[in-house]
Formats: structure tokens, sequence, C-alpha cells
């Protein structure tokens, strides 16, 4: 690759970070307000179902993309080759993935004594084949590096989720708020992709390209069907040995606490991919490259998560009085814990950029007996409670030791991995402590708001000192970033 391509590539994968921190920033402001309106409107029993109804359907719906998606990336330069094959053998796996939701329904609901979840899965079924009508669209805009309109979009979509489980919710739905949206929302992602990108299709196609397609794919809906077996596994758990009540609790928590690492993780890795993709015969700028998105992914997503577990108590107390006070200690435990899953998602595309598919499928077997051991366990000894510090603890260790094995054999040092992890997360916790401490000072304790107000005050100040005094290189790279972001919009307004 020539350094003028190499620096196209990386302008773009920076504009594309640059795009995604903002339709990050934007989507949380409107998951977290949605998370209070529904708060509001729904018990915590809705929230429960929902939980088991999505243990179902989230495992199912791994069968969506079958992996097709990364495999087209891998073939940029002739993706329109593979576009025919690709779109016919998506969708019939997804068709083929609805009826198997069909057929399934009634007996998740008889296996967590819930009538009502059938109606639930068969609603949110119905999205599947609407959702793969999107996978060749996407991989093409992916391939363009176009993150300027996956930004815009995915913004849009978040948003339209939201509002229409906000106003089923307002109109006494219970749990069918959740679920209703979802086919809605995949129909208008499929007209809106088409209209930007549709897939150049015909009637001929060669059987070596479905061969090639269902054969690569095969490790990538392994791993994705693993992963998500691993990301509902609580919840499994959960269904079999608490109340609904108590499921709503923790399902509340978790949507609350994973917010930060899903949005900041999902759109870094979704930037890095098609950049590693494109480097893929220069190793040693694939690897600076992780390193880089590591790192800032680090210093990003640890003081969020941290400053969600400093102000569950008074804030979810503030905002809902005693009414979801029984899912303080999940929040301040999973938004402890989940950070450290972040930076996994990055190693784990460098996987799939190498076309190390296998490996990739490897590590998440490895991972599943031993989330399923923890999160057993912790249910053995103290229930709910004990599921939460479980999951806190299999995200703190597991995929910390996938990212080490993953880099370390790309001779990165183990020194440069820990400093990533381990600097960020001390960083946080000492700020969060300071918030905290600086809180309990007469006068703060009384106001709940007061409270909130100082914990991320100075949470804030304290992180960016830390940062400051300590690893001023990481402040620069941070501040060059988002100043980069602010003149590329004062240019765009310009031209306008």
């Amino acid at each position: 690759m020539t350094t003028a391509k190499a620096s196209g590539v990386g302008r773009a994968a920076t504009s594309g970070f640059l795009w995604l921190v903002v339709q990050s920033l934007a989507s949380r402001g409107i998951g977290f307000v949605t998370q209070l309106i529904l708060a509001k409107l729904l018990l915590p029993e809705d929230f429960g179902v929902i939980g088991l109804a999505l243990t179902v359907t989230t495992i199912a719906n791994s069968l969506i993309g079958f992996g097709i998606d990364e495999v087209l990336l891998q073939r940029q330069k002739a993706i329109s080759y593979w576009e025919t094959p690709a779109f016919w053998l998506s969708l019939g796996i997804s068709f083929a993935g609805m009826l198997g939701m069909f057929a399934i329904a009634p007996f998740a609901a008889s296996w967590y004594h819930s009538p009502g979840l059938t109606g639930l899965i068969v609603a949110i079924a119905i999205a599947t084949p609407l959702r793969s009508l999107a996978t060749v669209p996407t991989a093409r805009i992916r391939a363009e590096m176009d993150f300027r309109f996956l930004a815009v979009y995915n913004t849009f979509d978040i948003f339209a989720l939201q509002i229409l489980t906000v106003i089923f919710a307002y109109f006494h739905l219970g749990a069918f708020a959740f679920a209703l949206p979802y086919p809605i929302v995949a129909f208008l992602r499929a007209v809106w992709f088409w209209r930007r990108s549709a897939p150049r299709l015909n009637r001929r196609f060669r059987a070596h390209q479905l061969r090639y397609l269902f054969g690569n794919s095969s490790f990538v809906l392994l791993t994705r069907t693993l992963n998500e077996l691993v990301g509902q596994g609580d919840y499994i758990v959960l269904g079999l040995i608490a109340s609904k009540v108590e499921v709503g609790f923790y399902f509340f928590a978790f949507r609350f606490a994973a917010q930060p690492v899903r949005m900041l993780a999902g759109n870094v890795t979704s930037v890095v991919f098609p950049a590693l993709a494109q480097f893929r015969n220069e190793p040693e700028k694939q690897i600076a490259a992780v390193v880089r998105a590591c790192r800032l992914l680090a210093y990003l997503v640890m003081p969020f998560c941290f400053l969600q577990a400093a102000l569950a108590r008074p804030a979810l107390h503030f905002l809902f009085g005693e009414r979801w006070m029984n899912s303080v200690p999940y929040v301040a435990i999973l938004s402890v814990g989940l950070p450290f899953d972040a930076m996994s998602w990055v190693s784990g595309s460098l996987l799939s950029a190498r076309r190390e598919f296998r490996a990739g499928f490897l590590y998440h077997l490895a991972a599943a007996p031993i989330f399923y051991t923890f999160v057993i366990f912790g249910a053995w000894i103290n229930g709910t409670m004990g599921v939460a510090l479980a999951v806190a603890l299999y995200y703190f260790t597991w995929p910390q030791v996938m990212t080490y094995i993953i880099l370390m054999k790309s001779r990165v040092s183990w020194k440069t991995v820990t400093e990533f992890y381990l600097v960020p997360a001390i960083f946080s916790a000492v700020a969060a402590s300071a918030g905290i401490m600086s809180s309990k000072i007469a006068g703060a304790v009384s106001s709940e708001i007061l409270q909130c107000v100082v914990i991320a005050t100075v949470m804030g100040l304290v992180y960016v000192a830390l940062v400051a005094l300590l690893r001023r290189d990481m402040l620069v790279e941070i501040a060059s970033r988002f100043s980069g972001m602010t003149e590329r919009f004062r240019k765009r307004r310009k031209v306008v």
C-alpha cells in the first residue's frame, strides 16, 4: 500500500471515528432519556419478560448476517461479484431463522413459565428477514468507509426504536412496547440502505461462490452464536431461578450499565475493521492501528462506566424514588466490570481482518463454558446478586486474557497491553472515589441532585488532571481528534 493510500485510509478511519463519536453521544442521550421514561411507564415485570424473550431472539438473530458481511469486506475490490450469492444466502438463512423462532416460541414460554413470551418472540422474529435485506448494502457502505452515512442512519435507527417503544408503552402495551418496534425499524433500515447502496443482483451465480461464502461464514456464524450465548447466559440462568420482577431489575441494570461499552466499542470496531482489512498485507500497520484503537477506547470507556457506578444510587433514587432501587447494586457492579470487555472487540476485529475466523471461533468456544461456570456458581451462591458479581468477574478476566494472547502473538509487549487496561482503570477508580467522597460534604448529602453534580464534576476534573499529569500523550491525542472533528464541522458549515 502506498503512503498516499495509507494516509487516505487513516483519514477515513479518523473521520469515521469522529462521526461515530458524535453518534455515540447522541445515542447515549436518546437512550438515557427514553430509559428514564420507560422506567416511569413500565413495571419491572415488563422488563423481566422482554429480557427473557431476548434470550431466544438475540441468539437466533446471530444468524441474520451469517458472517457474510465480514466475508464481503474481505473482498472489497470484487464485492460486486459476490453481492448476488451473498444476498440470497443471507435472506434464505434469516427467513429460516424466523421460522425457527416461530417454532421454538411456545417451548420457550413453557421453559420460563411465562405464556406471554410466545407473542413477544413472534413479533421480534418478523424483523429477522427484514434486517437481512440491509446486509449487503451495509457491507458496501462500510467498504466505501462512508461512516458519516452510517452515523446519521444509526442515530435515526436508535431514535426511532426508542421513540416507538415509548409510544407503545404510553398506550399500555407492556412488554410488547419493546417488541413491536423491531420489525418497523428493520423495514425502514432496509428501505433507506437500498436507496443509498442497492446491491446489483442478477440471477446467475456459481455454486463455488456459495461454498466459499458458507465455508468462510460458518466460523463467523458459530462465533457470533457463541458470543450471543454468552451475552444472554445471565438472563437464561436468572429466568430459571428468579422471579420476573427480579429479572426485570437485573435487565434494567444491565441495559443501563452496558450502553457506553456497546456504543463506544461497537462504533470503534465499525471504523477499525474496514481499515484493518485494507492493511491486510501490512501487519505492522495493522497492529499499530489496533494498539491505538484499544488505548483510545480504554481511556474513553473506563471513566464513563466508573461514573455510572458512582452515580447509580443518588441518580436512580432522585429519578424514581424507591421503585428501581433494587437495581442500584447491579448497576454499580456491572458498570465496573463491563468496560474491561471493550478492548476485546478491537482485538477480535484484528482476527477477522486477517481472516483468522477459526481462531476467533476457538476463543469464543473457550469463553462459553467459563462464562456459564461463573454464572451458575454465582447464582447458586447468592441468586441474582451472585449472577451480577459473576458476570462482572468474567468480563474483568477472560476478555483481557483473549486480548493479551492475540496481541502478544503479534509481538505487542505485555506491558503495552497492561497499560491500556490498568492505567485508565486506576485513573477512573481514583477519580470516582474522589467524586463520591466530595459528595459527602455537608450540604451535598441531603440533596441527591447536588450529589450527582458534585460527583460528576469532581470525577471529571480529577480524571482529566491525572491523564494530563501522567499520560499527557493520551490527552493530546484525544484533544486532537475532537479538535479535528470541530474543524471538519466548521469547514462543512462554510461550504454550506
